[in-house]
């Protein structure tokens, strides 16, 4: 347990601190993204026990099934943010993306589904229930640490 948070405690430093960084050259959001997945990965590897026969599978599997996910919300949040932007946008366009707001949960369900199979095929279904909290947990902490983020940004 003391390794986990150990782990845990050294991402989320080394997270904060490639979002702090006022020197040298800033980091692109898709590398800082490519770094919170890269460290939420090797978090659920740990919070699994993942034996070293099933560490390549499941960063692979768990790769696919993060850009597929991330697809599918990332048109969500594009159209949402284009919606919200245009001051003439209609109930009708409000209703559309409320459906798409839907849809998209539902496939985000269907790709978890549809993982949990493969996941099945070399995880066991105590490993692939930590996975689901386990990412839960790194999710809490993320969203933690950006409310914290926001709050000191505030105050300066």
């Amino acid at each position: 347990m003391k390794r986990i948070l150990l782990l845990f405690m050294i991402a989320v430093t080394c997270v904060t601190a490639g979002f702090s960084q006022d020197k040298g050259r800033k980091k692109s959001p898709e590398e800082m993204r490519r770094e919170i997945n890269e460290f939420k990965m090797k978090f659920i590897a740990q919070e699994i026990e993942l034996r070293e026969d099933q560490q390549k599978r499941f960063f692979e599997l768990f790769g696919q099934m993060t850009d597929e996910r991330s697809a599918v919300f990332e048109q969500m949040i594009r159209t949402e943010r284009k919606i919200k932007k245009d001051p003439n946008a209609t109930d009708e366009d409000y209703a559309n993306l409320s459906r798409l707001i839907t849809d998209s949960k539902e496939k985000d369900a269907e790709i978890e589904k549809a993982y949990d199979e493969k996941f099945a095929t070399f995880l066991s279904a105590k490993q692939i229930y930590k996975m689901k909290s386990a990412e839960e947990k790194f999710r809490k902490k993320m969203r933690e640490m950006r409310h914290k983020g926001k709050a000191k940004r505030k105050k300066n």
